[in-house]
């Protein structure tokens, strides 16, 4: 036949394809392939059966032969129906797997966003806490500037500049206590290494009535922080003489 006579097909397009309909096609496959198996089988038994029988077996073994052939188109078609049901619950699987990711992904971010909503917020409170500190201490530093320049001026009173001094650091503490920070008094009191820090010691003095562990002098103040310790008070701790420490107790 010449190239003339014949029919030029039509130039296909290629298609995309659906991966749920590729699941299908497969399981199609499946099946089919599974069914031509069967007619195989079913044709390699009759064979086998007249091969032992000769050309003419009788009834009985026929009926038998049909019998099982039947059994076996039976088992393949429960297998294809089987198959095709298992192709949809893996398609809905799937589908619902999509969704189930699309809203992991989705609210993944949202918590993303929220941390980072968050994250600011912390920060600008932080920042008006801070801004809250310093505009407490204004005021105090505009007194420091006023006994600054009077101390330069020459005509500065030592009196006076004492007593501004004197009255800043107590403005100061003030300010800071209403914010939550307390002095640790140690001066006197018993030595408790929770608030004090001993830098120094020495043996009591018996004239000023001293006990030994007790706070006699205090080089640096300590300080809590709405009643966490913020630092602790730097101080010299006085001691049992050795002639009282080696001493029998008396009974």
């Amino acid at each position: 036949m010449s190239q003339r006579g014949k029919k030029q097909k039509p130039a296909e397009h290629p298609v995309e394809e659906d991966p749920s309909e590729e699941t299908v096609d497969e399981t199609e496959q499946t099946v089919l392939s599974l069914a031509e198996e069967a007619d195989r089988l079913c044709g390699s038994l009759e064979k086998f059966i007249r091969s032992k029988v000769g050309d003419m077996p009788s009834s009985m073994d026929m009926t038998e032969l049909r019998s099982q052939q039947a059994a076996i188109r039976d088992l393949v078609n429960r297998a294809e129906e089987t198959g095709a049901k298992s192709s949809e619950e893996l398609i809905q699987t799937r589908a619902e797997r999509d969704r189930e990711k699309d809203n992991a992904a989705r609210a993944k971010a949202d918590f993303l966003n929220y941390q980072t909503r968050a994250q600011n917020d912390l920060k600008r409170a932080e920042e008006l806490a801070l801004r809250g500190y310093v505009s407490d201490l204004l005021p105090i530093l505009d007194s420091l500037d006023l006994a600054v320049a009077d101390i330069g001026s020459g005509k500065a009173d030592l009196k006076r500049v004492s007593e501004a001094f004197t009255m800043l650091s107590q403005a100061f503490e003030q300010t800071l206590k209403v914010r939550g920070l307390e002095r640790i008094s140690a001066l006197g009191k018993e030595f408790d290494p929770a608030f004090h820090e001993a830098v120094a010691t020495r043996p009591v003095d018996e004239a000023a009535e001293e006990k030994p562990n007790q706070v006699a002098e205090e080089f640096r103040p300590g300080y809590l922080w709405k009643g966490l310790l913020l630092r602790p008070a730097q101080v010299l701790v006085t001691q049992a003489t050795a002639e009282k420490a080696s001493a029998p107790k008396r009974t």
